[in-house]
């Protein structure tokens, strides 16, 4: 564990030493898509918001608060796992990180026309974001959970965002409902892949989605260094030859296609935070 939490910050001193260059290199890319990510991340590093945004996220951050002090108790029959957790267990241990949040809003916000994929709902928080990002743009999201009490609390969380008609909490195992959603004829152009840390079912996701895209499209993988296999995962993706430009940001990989660009397997490094 102290050899893995060594290696964990010499990768990210190294990062944040070569940053200046990086973010320069990076704005020298004429590539729309890219330079939006590149915006993202410099406002979520920077805390560089507007007023309309603060006020967003005092709403998101209003909701994890409800849930680190609720106690209501989650089961996981649906896994064949004999365990219980509380809602404030589940939001303290897998909720997304609010400076992760904010990135990942900075990204649906700055989309003209989002179409939305999240694979892991969790209790809804960076969904929360998602939708707040994206209301009223005429846009729409799809996330997928395999917990039936947690897509009920992250349903009606999301009723209080926006209407019905603009999002869709998928419920099931996802070997039976992520078929289902690539049967529909919904085009996406922000995929964040959060629900299983897996190698196979990783690259199975990003092998299907990549077919089903609206180009250019963004691919946000969490936990890329989680373990050996989501390495692995994460290095067979961003050499894929659909791939054009990667982010590694340690906590998370971004990844995107443009069929419009020439430019392939285009790898960055960044650091936004801990």
């Amino acid at each position: 564990m102290i050899i893995k939490k060594v290696a964990k910050h010499k990768l990210i001193f190294q990062k944040r030493l070569q940053q200046k260059n990086t973010l320069q290199s990076i704005s020298k890319i004429e590539n729309n898509t890219l330079q939006l990510v590149l915006k993202a991340f410099k406002l979520a590093k920077n805390n560089s918001f507007s007023k309309e945004d603060i006020t967003a996220f005092k709403r998101c951050e209003a909701y994890r608060d409800t849930l680190i002090n609720n106690d209501s108790i989650i089961n996981y029959e649906i896994f064949g796992i004999n365990d219980t957790a509380t809602v404030s267990e589940i939001c303290n241990k897998a909720a997304s990180k609010q400076k992760w949040c904010h990135f990942l809003y900075n990204i649906a916000k700055e989309l003209t026309k989002a179409t939305v994929l999240e694979i892991g709902t969790n209790l809804g928080i960076s969904g929360t974001y998602l939708l707040e990002a994206i209301k009223g743009k005429n846009s729409f999201f799809t996330t997928m959970e395999g917990l039936p009490q947690l897509c009920e609390i992250a349903s009606k969380q999301f009723e209080t965002i926006t209407t019905p008609d603009n999002f869709k909490v998928v419920q099931g195992l996802y070997d039976i409902t992520f078929p289902e959603v690539m049967k529909n004829e919904r085009k996406y152009n922000l995929i964040f892949i959060d629900g299983n840390h897996k190698k196979e079912p990783t690259l199975q996701y990003f092998n299907v989605i990549k077919l089903n895209i609206k180009s250019p499209a963004i691919f946000v993988f969490d936990d890329i260094y989680w373990s050996d296999a989501m390495k692995d995962a994460w290095s067979i993706i961003k050499n894929d030859p659909s791939v054009n430009f990667t982010i590694d940001l340690y906590e998370q990989g971004i990844v995107i296609i443009d069929t419009n660009e020439n430019i392939k397997n285009k790898h960055f490094s960044l650091h936004l935070s801990y």
